[in-house]
């Protein structure tokens, strides 16, 4: 039998679609045992294309001096030394000169991309939303929120191209708005997954990838006779038969479709996804209850 753990993204821990098993360590802090149903989570974003992005209104090139290296601006007019690009171009001050980051089309930057506002001085759109990820919108011709207000110890790669940042990683660090993105050196290996209790899922959502956890952290030694914060789980999917702790197995019978609701399996209600369908219940009420399900 081949290695099912060994297909995942070597960047973020981030197993493939063709994975059944994979180890993560567990939300920080907590203590998860066999049985649990989770999902992966994960402390890392989309990438950006620039940091430090300030303003998104000038027509005139700002006059700039060695200090303020690596301040990048959305085009909005040729004056000045922005002569030679184009409207809608994303360009960064690299403390000579000015450098093109991302390439605008049709006068505008490219839909979809993101960058992250760093000074305190932003303005333009990005007035008030220092430290936060930025995405462009063609349809809307806006600059919008990409994401809620960082969180200590979220990441993010820099993509673009000719900048002081590109093909680098920072980790936000503190609580917004005090805190600060600052890189760090780590390139690869840098597992920023973890396994999270399965919560529930409006049907309306997509279906996210259910797990069950086979070897826990509650006890000191794992199974392997190693100390280690991991978990090891397998993927719930199609025809997978898995037996899980349930506090209601006196309420489901054979045939019942069950859904995960904060790390516990309930009956599902029709308004979440369910994640399997009861094959045996012992019928036992409260911490004794258990069930046999077929993942679907």
């Amino acid at each position: 039998m081949s290695d099912l753990n060994s297909v995942f993204n070597v960047d973020c821990g981030w197993p493939n679609g063709s994975a059944m098993e994979h180890s993560l360590p567990p939300l920080e802090g907590e203590i998860q045992e066999a049985g649990t149903i989770v999902t992966l989570s994960t402390t890392q974003l989309l990438s950006a294309a620039v940091l430090r992005i300030v303003d998104d209104s000038l027509t005139t090139a700002p006059t700039l001096t060695a200090g303020d290296a690596g301040k990048a601006y959305h085009v909005a007019g040729l004056g000045g030394a922005w002569g030679g690009f184009a409207i809608g171009d994303i360009v960064e001050w690299d403390g000579t000169a000015w450098d093109l980051v991302v390439a605008g089309a049709a006068g505008k930057p490219p839909n979809g991309v993101r960058a992250v506002v760093v000074e305190a001085s932003a303005a333009g759109s990005f007035a008030g939303a220092e430290e936060q990820v930025w995405a462009y919108s063609t349809v809307t011709s806006t600059w919008t929120a990409a994401t809620a207000a960082p969180a200590d110890g979220q990441k993010i790669d820099i993509s673009g191209t000719a900048d002081l940042y590109g093909g680098k990683r920072f980790v936000y660090e503190g609580l917004h708005p005090a805190g600060a993105w600052v890189e760090f050196a780590a390139s690869r290996g840098v597992i920023c997954a973890y396994w999270a209790k399965a919560t529930s899922s409006a049907v309306a959502d997509p279906k996210q990838s259910m797990w069950v956890i086979n070897e826990g952290n509650k006890a000191d030694i794992e199974t392997d006779g190693e100390f280690t914060d991991n978990l090891t789980a397998l993927k719930i999917a199609s025809g997978v038969v898995f037996k899980v702790k349930t506090a209601v197995a006196d309420t489901l019978a054979p045939g019942d479709y069950v859904e995960a609701n904060a790390g516990l399996i309930v009956k599902c209600n029709g308004t979440n996804h369910a994640i399997g369908q009861v094959q045996y219940s012992n019928g036992v009420a409260g911490a004794g209850g258990m069930v046999i399900v077929t993942g679907i």
